[in-house]
């Protein structure tokens, strides 16, 4: 609830219209296959509409366990023929198998859609195929698949993640990957938390008896747990002796600021350090119990009871240095050289240096002439484009594409990178979608300009893909080349005929160049491919406007709001096109709907003052 003071508008209420569906699709805001089992989403084209099926709306077996039909086979044959219960033993994964079981729906995630055939080639590169279903590189299969989805890819452009892994943005679950109890140990969800009775477990997997029952933690940290008031410096059995209390605390999302209370626990398992905290943005864990007390007499507490606090990990000081204010391009390269030499763990520090390292180098305008893999920052790259983790491998490559893929040596060790990929096809996928996300970035601090060299590096690596052409040809619109933008919508549309986005696209390029019939020919065909989106009878009622049409407009108009009834101007000029034919109650309708989407908007609120008045005349 929001206090009654403030005001929000129905724009501002997320996903509205109500367009979040349940299901993945690359077309919503959605809320991807997390609350229900079993859940797709598809389009069906004979019935004009998207169909959401699923089993249950609960959490089944099969959502953790895989496919179980032969499970069920199996437990029904009185013999139980041998080969056990067909099932994978969950409890024998190695930890990230088995934290990518509850990642499926516990993490900040990117959805890659269908990791596609492979296209031949960087420019080219030929020879590549996917792995065999069952074989090494194979992704499908249960449990901890992550086929459809990048734990990695939200840290890119706009990364979530404060430099020690906490969060900066919402979300708080994955920030376990950054935690030392996973990256010098092997702890998973399930050390804690019991999957089937919801509640809570020590490692050896006896019941607590609640979340900040101590025993989660003493069960590994045993020593502590033997004379606990010489680590605590608190009475046994208070509030602040509980290990919780100081180490997974209750943080509230900084992206929510404190309007709506969503304090959640803190998954990195940080050590409390007050004033680094507070630099950072957060509240430490003394803090929010000793309110009354000021950070630095809190510091000052600190260091009476347990002397110099451990210092951060190499990879979170240098990315803490790196992201200071002032901090040059040395810092930013020093990261990467850290993060390089970090081994196989902290996956996500490899990354947000990585993403640092890129958009400092947009920062400058990319003005840094081109190096190679010999110097310090090249070097580093190389070492993280062969890391055991996949999204590391593919941001280290589109970095080295994006900033130096002009360089022979750096390319053909990129072509290289691709013909001995274990899986050549999902590492496309995650390089070029690193890099179309680097353009939006770089479009929101440089302009366009600066985003499109990211966007064309994209289309080398997937050249026959939507997924990388429309962005680029609306690149190509931003910086002035309707043209050529033009030519590349069109070849989209090759790959995906009924592509929505980019016949919409394709239609406005075409009525830049002053081709309104072939544009609004493209609207038509859009509109009857998936009648189910907006824009195409939106830009179609513009133009039977303008060329006099008004029956036409109107009809295109109200097809329009049907399925987004939050487009204030289509109802705008639903009820400027009724008003032109006469029919002045019937625009008043459309109308107020077009000001409560849009209560700022003059035009509408002058156009409605107008009509008003002429039906009191009346």
């Amino acid at each position: 609830w929001l206090p009654v003071t403030e005001e929000m508008r129905l724009t501002d209420c997320g996903d509205w219209p109500p367009v979040r569906i349940l299901g993945t699709s690359a077309r919503f805001a959605n809320c991807q296959n997390c609350h229900g089992s079993q859940v797709e989403v598809e389009y069906r084209p004979e019935l004009e509409r998207y169909e959401t099926r699923f089993t249950t709306l609960q959490i089944n077996c099969e959502s953790c366990h895989g496919p179980a039909r032969a499970h069920v086979d199996w437990a029904r044959d009185g013999a139980r023929a041998v080969g056990g219960t067909r099932l994978v033993a969950l409890d024998t994964l190695g930890p990230d198998a088995s934290l990518n079981v509850c990642f499926q729906c516990h993490a900040l995630k990117r959805s890659l859609g269908d990791v596609p055939a492979i296209s031949p080639g960087i420019q080219p590169a030929a020879g590549e195929s996917g792995p065999a279903a069952g074989a090494p590189g194979d992704r499908s299969s249960f449990p901890g698949a992550m086929a459809g989805y990048s734990l990695g890819l939200p840290v890119i452009g706009d990364s979530p993640y404060l430099p020690d892994g906490r969060i900066a943005t919402f979300g708080y679950q994955q920030t376990h990957r950054s935690s030392a109890c996973y990256l010098f140990g092997s702890m998973t969800c399930v050390d804690c938390h019991d999957p089937h009775s919801q509640g809570y477990r020590d490692v050896f997997g006896n019941p607590l008896q609640g979340r900040f029952d101590d025993g989660q933690c003493t069960g590994c940290h045993a020593a502590i747990a033997a004379e606990p008031e010489l680590h605590t410096f608190h009475p046994t059995g208070s509030p602040g002796a509980a290990c919780t209390t100081c180490h997974m605390p209750y943080i509230q999302h900084p992206e929510l600021a404190d309007l709506i209370p969503y304090g959640r626990s803190d998954h990195t398992i940080s050590i409390p350090r007050p004033g680094t905290d507070e630099e950072m943005g957060l509240q430490s864990a003394c803090a929010s119990c000793h309110r009354d007390v000021s950070v630095a007499e809190l510091a000052d507490r600190v260091a009476e009871w347990w002397g110099d606090v451990r210092p951060h990990r190499a990879e979170v000081a240098a990315l803490s240095r790196a992201s200071a204010p002032g901090a040059g391009t040395g810092g930013l390269d020093s990261a990467l050289v850290v993060v390089a030499a970090a081994g196989s763990r902290h996956a996500l520090a490899k990354l947000m240096a990585v993403d640092a390292w890129v958009l400092g180098w947009t920062a400058r305008g990319g003005s840094r002439a081109e190096g190679s893999l010999r110097d310090d920052a090249g070097r580093a790259l190389a070492i993280l484009a062969a890391d055991e983790d996949e999204d590391v491998r593919a941001v280290a490559a589109a970095a080295l594409h994006a900033t130096r893929g002009g360089v022979g040596g750096v390319r053909a060790f990129l072509d290289d990178l691709l013909r001995t990929a274990p899986d050549p096809a999902r590492l496309r996928v995650l390089w070029s979608t690193a890099l179309t996300q680097w353009a939006a970035a770089a479009d929101r601090t440089q302009g366009p300009g600066a985003a499109l060299p990211f966007l064309q590096r994209a289309q080398e690596v997937r050249p026959d893909a939507p997924e990388t052409l429309v962005p680029l040809g609306a690149g190509l619109v931003a910086t002035g080349d309707v043209t050529q933008a033009v030519q590349v919508y069109l070849e989209a549309l090759r790959h995906r005929p009924d592509d929505p986005v980019a016949l919409v696209n394709l239609g406005l390029g075409l009525e830049a160049l002053g081709r309104g019939p072939e544009a609004e020919a493209v609207y038509a065909r859009a509109a009857a491919a998936r009648p189910t989106e907006a824009l195409p009878h939106f830009n179609l009622g513009n133009l039977r406007f303008q060329r006099g049409d008004l029956e036409g407009a109107i009809a295109a108009y109200r097809a329009a709001v049907l399925s987004d009834p939050g487009l204030a101007r289509a109802q705008f000029y639903l009820g400027v096109a009724l008003i032109n034919t006469g029919r002045l109650e019937a625009a008043l309708p459309p109308l107020y709907t077009a000001l409560e989407f849009a209560p700022d908007d003059e035009e509408i609120l002058q156009v409605v003052r107008q009509l008003e008045a002429a039906l009191r005349r009346r």
